[in-house]
């Protein structure tokens, strides 16, 4: 469970049963209750809570964190947001007999949203009770948070105020870090915690704190060419370029996925990822290598098309940056539809495909390449997929 101190609060309430049993505690000013609180655990969390938490959440959680939840605290993620949802049981028990006097179970929600074009992100914790009963009444919780890393967190970025806990709202907080990352080229990763406690002016002792941080980075940076704004992402996320048979480009998404299927690398999910090459010398010398020009001794262009490569020239699985440090370079493929007879059909994972597809498709495929490029902060020797759907 990825909820920080999970060990010492599945102690506390172990602790606090044996400071009661040893006479360690007392009454004090008439106060008789102490309160423990222990994370709970997979599978315990239902659809009725799950659709409660969804219909108060000050910022929707994504589909696919209700999907996923069993109530463990996974943290489940994608490119651009990440989320985890958590149970959580706090006790209140007789400091004098050690009897349970009062209950409180609770959902931990927790949120971490990015921007491609903005130099910060946002951690949001909420907090929704499930049910309650006995000595829980004027129940507050109120929290912080931090930010280690290439980041700044302003305190007026820190809102966690104490809110009471009850049946007809949900209490939450959030915090929202900057990176300082600014130069152009640069980039830097920053982690985020944020923590709450929970308190009643009628308990002895008030139960631990919770810190809860993602098992990721997040990483800003001023470094996609074709944009000049800084940016922030989930790197520990491949980013995924998908590509339709059906869409704006059929030949285009043809030749990706029959060059996949042949053996090359790049296929989403399984297939071994691209990798971003942003060189403009090295790109050059992958498309002439694959695409070499009539003019030059390469391929003859059909009235109206143009050559298309994959891997593409901006990777470097790319025809000529894949082959460096190879003692001859990697063969060229290509398919019976796509009208160049210099090149023939072949299997596997090295080498690369050329085609002939319509100039049209060709220009607005890299076009949207180019564009989730920049959307997903597809950096320098960054990982990624292509997605052929339907």
């Amino acid at each position: 469970m990825p909820t920080l101190r999970t060990a010492s609060l599945a102690a506390d309430c172990a602790r606090l049963e044996s400071q009661i049993e040893s006479g360690a505690l007392a009454v004090e000013n008439g106060k008789t209750n102490a309160a423990c609180i222990k994370p709970g655990g997979k599978g315990e969390v239902t659809a009725r809570d799950l659709s409660a938490l969804a219909d108060r959440t000050p910022v929707p959680l994504p589909d696919y964190c209700y999907d996923l939840a069993t109530g463990d605290g996974t943290w489940w993620y994608t490119r651009t947001d990440a989320c985890a949802i958590s149970v959580w049981t706090l006790n209140v028990v007789d400091v004098r007999t050690g009897r349970l006097t009062g209950q409180l179970s609770y959902i931990q929600a927790d949120l971490l949203y990015t921007g491609a074009d903005a130099p910060y992100w946002a951690h949001q914790v909420a907090i929704d009770k499930t049910d309650g009963w006995g000595t829980i009444g004027g129940t507050t919780v109120s929290g912080g948070g931090t930010c280690t890393g290439a980041c700044t967190l302003a305190s007026g970025d820190i809102d966690f105020p104490s809110q009471p806990v009850n049946d007809t709202g949900l209490a939450f907080g959030d915090i929202l870090p900057k990176t300082t990352v600014t130069a152009a080229g640069a980039k830097g990763e920053g982690r985020t915690k944020v923590n709450y406690r929970f308190a009643n002016p009628t308990w002895t002792v008030q139960p631990l704190g919770v810190t809860t941080e993602p098992p990721f980075n997040v990483r800003c940076d001023n470094a996609v060419p074709g944009t000049t704004a800084v940016g922030c992402v989930v790197p520990a996320y491949p980013a995924v370029h998908v590509v339709s048979l059906t869409g704006r480009n059929p030949n285009y998404a043809r030749h990706i996925q029959e060059a996949q299927t042949s053996g090359l690398p790049g296929a989403y999910p399984n297939g071994q990822p691209l990798r971003r090459l942003t060189d403009a010398t090295n790109r050059d010398k992958n498309g002439d290598t694959a695409c070499p020009q009539f003019a030059d001794g390469g391929y003859p262009r059909p009235t109206g098309y143009s050559c298309d490569e994959y891997p593409f020239r901006s990777t470097w699985q790319g025809a000529y940056t894949g082959s460096v440090g190879q003692p001859t370079p990697y063969p060229g493929r290509t398919f019976s539809w796509c009208q160049i007879s210099a090149l023939s059909s072949r299997v596997g994972p090295n080498g690369w495909s050329a085609c002939m597809i319509p100039v049209s498709e060709n220009s607005s495929g890299g076009s949207l390449l180019n564009r989730f490029y920049i959307d997903n902060r597809v950096i320098e020797n960054d990982p990624f997929y292509v997605w052929i759907t339907t």
